[in-house]
């Protein structure tokens, strides 16, 4: 039940977020429309089937069904409804006028990513002190270790450019599936250049009926000096609890072999078929070794100890505060990142180097929002802002349903100096809507395959 009650609080945390990220959105179309004197109709969170509604002047505000959007209905704006003749209309306003009002939603989201980050950064958030990339595990026959990278080596630049952290590190390999990406690391003494090819992520099933989970995006198989930590004292009753595992225990190795992520606990735990398991702890300055035999439970259906776990990387982290300049400065580089990291999966994706399955759709981004939440709250705003930037940045793609294809006809507009007839934008609209559903169908496939990493 406490697992339920988790799952709940995170989906329910995420659609806040989402909303939040949404409603600001369309508030930003709304005072933009209102402020030209364009009659708005409705102003709705959510799609589909209007749950709460009420109306205030001229425009209801409703929360829909559906949660994942919004929007502003304004007088004439659907080109498949009959021409308006209030003067009032979105069709009788200038091209201007049309065009500030399209382009105030994705510049609110972008403004509103922008001022978060200033606010986080001045406040102090936790940094590493260094950009090095110690190598902590390397994957038996990963990437990395056809590379001939081991435990201890230090990279310090990849394709030519310095290390930037392991953040860069992963987003550098995760768009360069099947790339050949020169590595450049010291060990000991020695530099030693090496030659590495990304290969897909894929995550383990967890149960034998299950398949992989494939990720989409490329990985080196190298993990940060890192360990695994007891988040919470073991259930009463449970394997781990009578035999003295503590919270904040760090897991090293299961039968003296590595441990390097979630995945190879539960893959070492649930593979046991109830076979005694011994496990080294470190608690303190103390090297502990417990022998559990893990018990099958039904409702998870697969051998468990009775733990949560925790990743905690090993890094000397610190807390950076800046003043305003260095934080404005600080905001505009990562807001420049994040909004043109878009194009560069884009990119990416049209190489090769990048699979469809690493797109997401709502219902994973509701998921990551509500975990990062429950995890964190300074964590969960860095989230918001990365998301507010992409909603931004995808809304301003000339696509015929987004702001941004609003904007390419009104620019038609402008340069024809006569408005794309509604007959055609109406047929536009559809086609593109037909393709827009069949692509959300798709990627909602692709989200519930990856929902079972994110529930507890």
């Amino acid at each position: 039940m406490e697992h339920l009650f988790s799952n709940v609080a995170m989906f329910v945390l995420g659609l806040i977020a989402l909303s939040f990220l949404v409603f600001i959105h369309e508030l930003g179309h709304f005072i933009v429309a209102k402020w030209n004197k364009v009659k708005v109709n409705t102003f709705s969170i959510g799609f589909g089937k209007k749950l709460l509604r009420f109306k205030k002047g001229e425009t209801e505000y409703c929360i829909s069904l559906i949660p994942f959007g919004g929007y502003v209905a304004m007088e004439g704006e659907n080109p498949d409804s009959p021409e308006s003749d209030d003067p009032r209309g979105f069709a009788k306003k200038s091209v201007g006028a049309r065009a500030a009002i399209a382009f105030a939603g994705p510049f609110v989201n972008i403004v509103f990513a922008f001022f978060l980050l200033v606010g986080l950064y001045m406040w102090g958030v936790e940094e590493p002190e260094s950009s090095r990339l110690i190598v902590g595990l390397v994957v038996p026959e990963s990437a990395a270790a056809q590379a001939g990278i081991q435990p201890g080596d230090t990279i310090f630049e990849v394709d030519g450019k310095a290390t930037a952290g392991w953040d860069d590190f992963r987003e550098q390999i995760g768009v360069r599936i099947g790339a050949n990406v020169s590595i450049k690391l010291t060990r000991g003494g020695d530099t030693i250049s090496t030659m590495l090819i990304p290969q897909e992520m894929i995550i383990p099933a967890q149960d034998s009926s299950d398949e992989n989970i494939h990720m989409g995006v490329g990985d080196a198989g190298i993990y940060p000096r890192h360990r695994i930590v007891v988040a919470e004292t073991p259930f009463a009753g449970s394997v781990a609890e009578k035999v003295g595992v503590l919270k904040g225990d760090t897991i090293t190795e299961i039968n003296h072999q590595w441990l390097y992520d979630y995945q190879s606990v539960v893959k070492f735990i649930s593979g046991s078929e109830g076979n005694p398991l011994t496990l080294t702890i470190h608690r303190g300055a103390d090297t502990l070794y417990k022998e559990v035999s893990p018990v099958y439970n039904e409702e998870y259906k697969r051998y468990m100890i009775g733990i949560r776990m925790q990743y905690v990387m090993f890094r000397e982290m610190h807390i950076v505060k800046r003043n305003l300049p260095d934080a404005v400065v600080k905001a505009s580089a990562t807001s420049w990142k994040l909004t043109t990291s878009v194009f560069r999966y884009f990119k990416r994706l049209f190489q090769g180097q990048v699979k469809v399955d690493a797109m997401s759709g709502p219902v994973t981004i509701v998921a990551v929002m509500g975990n990062v939440w429950m995890a964190g709250f300074q964590e969960f705003l860095m989230m918001l802002a990365l998301i507010s930037i992409n909603l931004g940045v995808m809304n301003l793609l000339p696509l015929a349903i987004t702001d941004g294809g609003i904007l390419l006809f009104l620019l038609i507009e402008a340069i024809r100096g006569k408005p794309v007839s509604q007959e055609k934008q109406a047929l536009i609209q559809k086609i593109a809507m037909s393709l827009f559903i069949a692509l959300f169908v798709f990627i909602t496939f692709l989200d519930i395959e990856k929902i079972g990493l994110f529930l507890k």
